[in-house]
């Protein structure tokens, strides 16, 4: 059923391509772009409409795409039915021609065809194994699914309801048909596919030889982060193609008489990524002033109108596509951005010294030396040059931090902590620095800087504006490094000046490095290494067997079984229909055990502050994960909660007396609330005692102390009888 979903929306939006789509010249590729834009939206829009009704269904679904076709279908025939084909023919034939050309650039191609096809079948394979996409990404879709809308839902992890939703409608779409989270490293590889295709055709409508466009290409493929994101679920190259997209569409309509349906898609695309990820928000500013420096280059005094345009499109396919959870989270906690604690934790603080001291982190962010071990000769002095300069600059080495890398210079492929790798200080940021030199020494000698020259520089330009908006936006965690490789991508057109057409001791060195995050590093990624993968699927019976497997498996290797799969194995046990409660903690995989509801079984969650107002008769089983269980979703804001604890002289909470129910809060750097002082509560940290289930009908059957290699696993899970049922 997901297949003829899928051949509906791809064929509607094939009909939207060919009608809106350049038929001729370097500016007919944007097609590509407006069909994988127009499917994007279609799928957002599709989900959202149903949300309204509460009506999400695998029927339902298909029969909005159904009506989206007939309607797409026949303003197709309207117009003609003009067709859309791309020139393959002729641009293979100038790639060819340039490989031929360059045999550095032929051997890169080997490699980078090698990467593809490892990408392409880990996302076949590979379940979602991620900790952030099975407490937040993909468990949010469950919940969803499971409600048949995309409201709010009882979560102790806020990141499920306050952070922008495209990308989990998008893996909506396939659990609503499949039930299963296969393939769903695909979307993030067509986000990949997308910035490629864009940095490349950005290239040719400026003027750039083949070489420099496949090198530029080669070089964005071959980022550390790149190559492990085409193969995941983190939504950053998503969001970087969407992005890359708009910038496109933006440059191709500039090119173009008829500019608004162009402005339309490029503006569509930008919306689409606002609503996917909160980096692209970040990032507006940089990319508006790109898009005005194109709009001057090609409009000149005219330069107002496409870019009146498209904050006008922008604005309403942002409406649209993208305000869902975001009117969601205003009607809920009266904010746009999400509740008290989340942007309390997120945002920016330290003033002035702070912003300086984070676009300082940032840029030394890229040097990154994931899967080389470099590191360990020269990442002390790295360190070392980083905290000079605070030193100079008078700025406290931890300012502005909420979440610190402990001035650790990665070397490994675990892909949170991931940045671009090698390339990043050895040809970004030199290639940068290059653009501006180029820029200037043109503008001395000629008068005037050259639309190529120009057009790198003021890429190179937007990823300095992008990191300083970013420094001053967010406060600093050790995994914004996932959002630097986002600027880095957006930014990647600066590649091109780094292409050196004779070979020597430099091109060989970048061709080393290339390959051996092609050839080696593709097939070694943190858990999802092939040779691991391969011993699995030869000692387990079926592929399925093996990838429940790998999905189940603890972190490091493949040894051993995580907490949540344990108790969805117990759950199965039980009759199909038996109705469970679990009260889980923050950081609990809750996708392995929602997706029961697939199999006939009722999962309900419970938090734990509104414990005792719960009916709790209807329940058969009712599970706890840990001795505390933790939340960062609040009932109340922080002025309006009412604390019972004391607190002592080393600023410890205690009760004086007993507390079947007992809750501490706790305020940012893991601090004990103090109602006594200016302090925002973040979360909330609760025990309860076993009476209290026994009062509730409840007696306690199992206990499993597990003990795992994740501190963050659950370890202490409980699991307790409804004492008036039989089952």
């Amino acid at each position: 059923m997901f297949f003829i979903s899928f051949l509906l929306v791809f064929l509607s939006s094939y009909f939207i391509t060919c009608i809106f789509a350049p038929k001729s010249g370097k500016t007919k590729a944007a097609g590509f772009l407006i069909l994988l834009v127009s499917v994007f939206a279609q799928v957002v829009l599709t989900f959202e409409m149903l949300s309204l009704f509460q009506a999400i269904s695998m029927y339902n679904v298909l029969f909005i795409n159904f009506l989206f076709c007939l309607i797409t279908g026949f303003l197709w025939i309207k117009k003609n039915k003009p067709f859309y084909i791309p020139d393959l023919k002729n641009t293979l034939k100038r790639i060819t021609a340039a490989l031929k050309r360059d045999k550095v650039l032929m051997i890169i191609s080997f490699g980078f065809v090698f990467f593809i096809v490892t990408a392409i079948l880990l996302n076949l394979f590979m379940p979602v194994i991620s900790f952030d996409s099975l407490t937040y990404h993909l468990n949010r879709a469950a919940f969803w699914m499971s409600q048949g809308s995309l409201n709010h839902f009882d979560i102790p992890d806020n990141r499920n309801l306050v952070m922008p939703i495209n990308s989990e409608i998008l893996y909506l779409w396939v659990l609503v048909f499949v039930k299963n989270d296969i393939g769903l490293g695909f979307f993030s590889f067509f986000g990949y596919i997308a910035s490629i295709f864009s940095v490349y055709t950005i290239l040719d409508i400026t003027g750039f030889s083949e070489r420099r466009k496949l090198w530029a290409v080669f070089m964005l493929s071959s980022l550390a982060s790149v190559i492990a994101e085409a193969s995941g679920t983190e939504t950053d190259i998503l969001i970087a193609g969407l992005v890359l997209s708009s910038i496109t569409l933006f440059l191709t309509a500039l090119k173009e008489e008829k500019k608004l349906p162009l402005i339309f898609f490029s503006s569509l695309a930008y919306a689409l990524a606002m609503g996917t990820k909160s980096p692209s928000v970040i990032a507006f500013p940089g990319v508006f002033l790109l898009l005005v420096f194109l709009a001057l280059q090609n409009n000149k005094k005219d330069f107002y109108k496409p870019l009146v345009s498209f904050l006008i499109m922008i604005f309403a396919n942002f409406i649209i596509f993208s305000s869902y959870n975001y009117i969601l989270n205003f009607i809920d906690y009266g904010n746009f951005l999400g509740s008290e604690s989340a942007v309390t934790l997120h945002s920016f603080r330290g003033g002035v010294k702070a912003v300086i001291a984070n676009f300082i982190r940032y840029i030394f962010m890229l040097f990154d030396f994931s899967g080389f071990r470099y590191s360990d000769y020269v990442g002390v002095h790295i360190t070392n040059l980083k905290l000079a300069i605070f030193n100079i600059l008078n700025i406290p080495p931890e300012l502005g931090v909420a979440m610190t890398d402990n001035n650790i210079i990665n070397n490994r492929l675990l892909d949170v902590k991931m940045g671009v790798g090698l390339l990043g200080f050895l040809l970004f940021l030199p290639g940068i620095i290059v653009s501006f030199i180029v820029a200037v020494t043109e503008k001395i000698r000629k008068g005037k800087v050259s639309l190529k020259n120009s057009i790198i520089a003021a890429f190179g330009l937007m990823f300095l504006i992008n990191i300083f908006c970013m420094s001053f936006s967010i406060a600093y965690m050790v995994f914004s490094v996932r959002f630097v490789t986002f600027m880095v991508v957006i930014s990647a057109p600066v590649f091109a000046v780094s292409y050196m057409k004779k070979t020597n001791i430099i091109k060989l060195l970048i061709l080393f490095f290339v390959m051996s995050y092609f050839l080696v590093m593709s097939v070694n990624l943190s858990s999802r290494s092939y040779a691991q993968i391969l011993k699995v699927i030869l000692q387990q019976r079926t592929l399925d067997d093996a990838r429940e497997k790998v999905r189940c498996a603890l972190f490091v290797g493949y040894k051993g079984k995580m907490p949540f799969c344990y108790l969805r194995d117990i759950i199965r046990t039980t009759p199909k229909g038996t109705n469970y409660a679990i009260i889980p903690s923050y950081n609990s995989r809750l996708y392995v055990i929602k997706m029961l509801e697939t199999e006939g079984y009722k999962i309900d969650v419970l938090l734990p502050e509104k414990f005792k107002s719960y009916d709790l008769s209807n329940y058969d089983y009712l599970i706890t994960t840990n001795d505390l269980m933790i939340s960062t979703v609040l009932l109340k804001p922080t002025k309006d909660t009412v604390v019972t604890y004391k607190i002592n002289k080393n600023g410890d909470a205690y009760y004086e007396k007993h507390q079947p129910l007992a809750c501490i809060y706790i305020t940012t750097n893991n601090f004990i609330y103090d109602p006594t002082k200016n302090q925002t509560i973040i979360a909330s940290s609760c025990y309860i005692d076993d009476k209290l289930f026994k009062e509730k009908g409840f007696r306690l059957t199992k206990v499993y102390d597990f003990k795992s290699q994740i501190k963050d696993n659950a370890n202490y899970m409980k699991i307790y009888k409804n004492k008036n049922k039989q089952n």
